[in-house]
């Protein structure tokens, strides 16, 4: 191990910690470490390692490091050559982590339709600067299966939903992308499911409005039919939540 053990930046020597509060310790040390400019992939050491350099003993650092895997701060390998590193980054894990919080913080309509009305239209400009052939392929099959899918409300918005991820995704931004999938998530709990004909006849055309200015090439009429869609969704919403 000694070949790893060289590698990435972790602090040449941990304090000796309390054992008061062993555990804590530990993991303030690591998260420290990592916040001051430790990256996905560097080596922190075996189980057995850290327990030497922090003075605990391997329960500790077990304890410690189970929460900051927890926290997708580390990955743990096992076996012969197992040890901790710094976990590489998953833009779906923090989305997850998102839409679990905000739906414990119990997030009314009016503060979810104002986050989309803030991150889409500009996850829809930026997709009409960098979205491929196969981006803007994808939009339109997502409206044509929408369209398809009319006639079965359930159906008809988990895809009409799924059609502001592709337009994040093809934005380029991991942010957006996550921040989109955290709020569609907690979208999909609140919306109704007995849209009618009219309301995903409307969503559909606006989409298609969406999907046309992406692939022209036109960031403000991209992000301007994206905020009307949404302001739409907003006002028609407050009584009865419908897809966006």
């Amino acid at each position: 191990m000694a070949d790893e053990a060289n590698t990435g930046s972790a602090p040449a020597v941990w304090r000796h910690v309390r054992n008061t509060r062993a555990s804590e310790d530990v993991l303030i040390q690591i998260k420290q470490a990592f916040f001051n400019g430790m990256k996905a992939g560097d080596w922190l050491g075996t189980e057995m390692e850290l327990a030497e350099q922090f003075g605990v003993s391997r329960i500790t650092v077990r304890d410690a490091v189970r929460s900051l895997e927890a926290q997708g701060i580390v990955d743990v390998k096992v076996g012969a050559r197992g040890g901790v590193r710094i976990a590489q980054g998953d833009p779906d894990r923090f989305a997850d982590a998102l839409s679990i919080q905000l739906h414990l913080m119990g997030m009314t309509w009016d503060e979810l339709t104002e986050a989309m009305q803030v991150i889409e239209p500009r996850a829809a400009s930026l997709a009409s600067q960098r979205a491929t052939e196969q981006d803007i392929a994808q939009m339109r099959a997502a409206v044509e299966e929408s369209r398809r899918l009319m006639a079965e409300p359930d159906v008809f918005t988990e895809r009409a939903l799924d059609f502001h991820l592709v337009v994040a995704e093809a934005s380029g931004n991991r942010a957006l992308r996550a921040s989109v999938r955290a709020l569609r998530s907690v979208q999909s709990m609140q919306f109704q499911r007995n849209t009618s004909l009219e309301v995903a006849q409307r969503v559909a055309r606006m989409h298609t409005e969406i999907t046309d200015a992406i692939a022209a090439g036109d960031a403000d009429a991209a992000g301007k039919a994206m905020t009307i869609h949404l302001e739409t969704v907003a006002r028609n919403g407050r009584v009865r939540p419908e897809p966006c």
